[in-house]
């Protein structure tokens, strides 16, 4: 019985080679601009500059620039009423590629925004620009077991105590999803976690595997039984299609 439904998308991909591509000081089409971790950092020296980081809130209190305002990309439409209009707007998220950041910016200049960027390179070039972060309520770490996608099926079929969670936004997840799985995307996991049930296990779910980790961990933390899908739904897309090729 096949217990899987949904059809490949290549929406985010296209969003992130955007970015990729745009990744540079001159002015974008959508109308902000890149800024570098340099610029960036001697703007917040005098006070020039409203700092977003646009990932969930978990990640965000996990670790983040230092005067940051959490505002998870999935929220920023509804919530960035209570931003200053009258200094620069900078955005930022985990990904070199940024596509998040990016949505959020377009948004930022729909609402009339007028000095909007993006944090060239993310979280990653403020690293390595020798930039300090700050963990504000850090996520212990701890060792989660992970299910290749070409034992996905069977391990399911083994493990019935286990309830698919998935992670991603929801419109990623009207798109293509596991049969049967729960959707909490993580922007809104801190608030939700007590609606999964306790007597079951979670295999959690997201989009390319990173961030089912840092998910998996603050579950573990509130005393869930966690496993995730090693690679995400990316690796179990490109499973079915070599799975397809062959027949």
């Amino acid at each position: 019985m096949n217990r899987f439904l949904g059809t490949p998308s290549t929406v985010l991909l296209a969003l992130a080679l955007f970015c990729l591509v745009q990744a540079q000081p001159a002015q974008s089409r959508q109308g902000w601009r890149f800024v570098s971790p340099d610029t960036l950092e001697g703007w917040m020296r005098t006070d020039q500059v409203t700092l977003v980081n646009v990932m969930s809130r978990i990640e965000c209190l996990d670790h983040r620039i230092a005067r940051s305002v959490c505002i998870a990309c999935e929220q920023f439409a509804s919530s960035m009423e209570t931003l200053r209009k009258d200094v620069k707007l900078v955005l930022y998220c985990e990904s070199e590629m940024c596509h998040r950041s990016c949505l959020a910016a377009d948004e930022a200049v729909k609402a009339g925004f007028r000095e909007v960027y993006v944090l060239n390179g993310g979280l990653p070039a403020w690293k390595r620009a020798g930039y300090a972060t700050e963990s504000v309520q850090r996520v212990k770490r701890r060792p989660i077991p992970a299910v290749k996608a070409e034992e996905l099926k069977r391990w399911l079929m083994r493990h019935g105590q286990y309830a698919v969670l998935d992670i991603r936004s929801r419109e990623q997840y009207r798109r293509e999803h596991l049969d049967g799985a729960v959707n909490i995307p993580f922007s809104e996991l801190h608030e939700r976690y007590h609606e999964l049930a306790r007597d079951r296990g979670y295999l959690v779910v997201d989009d390319q595997g990173f961030r089912s980790f840092l998910a998996s961990c603050y579950l573990a933390e509130k005393g869930f039984q966690v496993v995730r899908l090693y690679g995400g739904m990316a690796k179990w897309r490109s499973y079915k299609q070599a799975q397809e090729k062959r027949r």
